[in-house]
């Protein structure tokens, strides 16, 4: 382009973009639209661009008594700033004149000028006519002022202006981000199938993700166990994974740079087949629980034995660790729960003996709970450690509950049911409640584990006795939504890795582990 031609003013038709509109369907203002990139421009700093744009579009991102004005409240001039309201010729002006009072007055409090703080109350704002309550609302805060410091911060007050000030005078911050966030989170919402990273979205196509998201094709298979897998889980951070089996041994597994497993130590010490183990909150440690038997810890370094729980006589039946990784629960074959802290030493618990066996437990995350079957087989106890007050989920007596397992934020539990169902149960509030339940899969004789995963947490997982591994959304049905075959014998256990969303392990009766992910395209 010629120098002389890029250093003339835009042409006349520019200022006709005010009456302009843009979109297919003809509802976006240009007007609006020139102001919102304008302010988007400035938000990151690009104050020189958005300053030429003003100039080529002649569209200011605000009038010159609006500018004028915010400047002045943002400089805390108060006075001044109700003097330049004036030109902004509004029909109601008393509530934006009170806003600013009412910075004026709690700066002359912060300032401990209580005179002339007194002296606005009555001089200034009492004849805008208010509420008494708010004037004595005001006037209380001269003998208790507020914690944080009185004075509101000037962004604080530019809100409240947004919501006072006709729609269009003041242009809200950041707006179009906001706009363009909202309409990538609505998008992720509405997408049947979702489980992608947030890095994945993009402003330059409408998203949407198919059932090839979920894992559904065998990328590895592990057949190190000599007998039926029990139990697997995935360590928190994703890299390692640990299994246990009938063959009375557990194996921890570790992933290599190109996202294969090889066995780093099989756990040998049980002396009955082991029904759990699961990874400490660091991932330095894990402990495996024998069929009544003893809770072993073991050293994930070095592969070794480092403590034993139990005691005489009483063998268990689920275990896990305390919140803090300072102890470790079990439920025990004397249909009690105890506790034990690291070096063997049992803690005091309160929990009443249950009318029968134990069949799972566990702590949340916070260790603010003990979840597990209750007192009888058809309910789930919530325990109290901070009030020793009890919670109870009562089914109905059919129902009765094989095993459970919690989200990680504490707020769902996952009930598997004799009944071939899966409950999903909120636990986060006040009191639980019932939200959903899931079903197709097969279970008539075996203890089947069911998990959360996926992107949010938001699919379930399950293994079943037909050799399939069962894959339902949460929110959106009853009816799974994928079906994984590769095993030969009952699927026992399932675990979603928490950090790989497309990545989910299985563990069967044919003595293997299958590690699943997306299909290649």
């Amino acid at each position: 382009m010629d120098d002389a031609m890029a250093d003339q003013d835009p042409p006349s038709s520019g200022g006709d973009l005010k009456d302009d509109t843009l979109g297919p369907n003809g509802l976006v203002k240009t007007s609006e639209f020139i102001r919102l990139i304008i302010d988007a421009l400035t938000s990151p700093g690009f104050n020189a661009i958005a300053t030429e744009l003003e100039k080529q579009s002649r569209i200011p991102l605000h009038s010159p008594a609006a500018k004028q004005f915010l400047e002045l409240v943002k400089n805390q001039e108060w006075y001044k700033s109700i003097d330049a309201m004036k030109q902004l010729q509004l029909s109601d002006e008393n509530s934006v004149i009170l806003l600013l009072l009412e910075q004026k007055y709690l700066e002359f409090l912060k300032n401990e000028q209580v005179p002339e703080a007194l002296n606005t109350v009555r001089e200034e704002i009492t004849p805008l006519g208010l509420d008494p309550r708010l004037l004595h609302k005001l006037a209380s805060k001269i003998l208790k002022p507020d914690p944080v410091g009185e004075e509101e911060d000037t962004e604080v007050v530019k809100k409240k202006l947004q919501e006072l000030l006709p729609l269009g005078v003041i242009v809200p911050e950041r707006r179009l981000e906001y706009l363009l966030d909202d309409d990538l989170d609505t998008q992720r919402g509405q997408c049947d199938f979702h489980n992608v990273q947030d890095s994945d979205l993009s402003l330059f196509s409408y998203h949407y993700c198919d059932k090839r998201k979920i894992p559904s094709e065998t990328l590895q298979v592990l057949s190190e166990h000599t007998d039926e897998v029990w139990f697997l889980t995935f360590s928190h951070d994703g890299k390692c994974l640990a299994s246990s089996s009938k063959d009375k041994t557990a194996i921890l597994w570790e992933m290599d740079a190109e996202g294969k497993f090889t066995q780093k130590h099989k756990l040998v010490g049980h002396e009955k087949p082991v029904v759990a183990v699961l990874w400490s909150h660091d991932d330095q440690q894990v402990i495996t629980c024998g069929e009544n038997e003893v809770i072993k810890r073991w050293d994930v370094g070095s592969g070794q034995c480092v403590q034993t729980y139990g005691r005489v006589d009483v063998g268990s039946v689920s275990c896990g660790w305390l919140h803090d990784g300072a102890g470790v629960i079990g439920a025990m074959s004397d249909r009690r729960i105890h506790l034990w802290s690291l070096d063997g030493t049992e803690m005091q618990h309160e929990q009443e003996q249950r009318a029968q066996t134990l069949s799972d437990v566990a702590m949340t995350s916070d260790g603010k709970w003990i979840v597990s079957v209750g007192k009888e087989q058809h309910e789930i106890s919530l325990f109290s450690r901070e009030t020793r007050a009890e919670r109870v989920i009562q089914l109905e007596e059919k129902e009765m509950i094989t095993s459970f397992s919690l989200s990680r934020d504490n707020k769902y539990l996952l009930i598997d049911l004799v009944t071939q169902e899966i409950q999903l149960w909120v636990i986060g509030g006040d009191e639980p409640f019932y939200l959903s339940e899931y079903d197709g899969h097969k279970r008539t004789r075996f203890i089947i584990r069911s998990c959360f995963g996926g992107y949010d947490e938001d699919f379930i997982a399950s293994g079943s006795e037909d050799s399939q591994v069962y894959i339902w959304h949460v929110a959106k049905g009853l009816r799974p939504c994928r079906v994984l075959r590769g095993h030969s014998g009952a699927v026992n256990c399932v675990s979603w890795n928490p950090t790989d969303i497309h990545m989910l392990a299985s563990g069967s009766d044919d003595r293997t582990i299958r590690i699943w992910g997306l299909a290649k395209k």
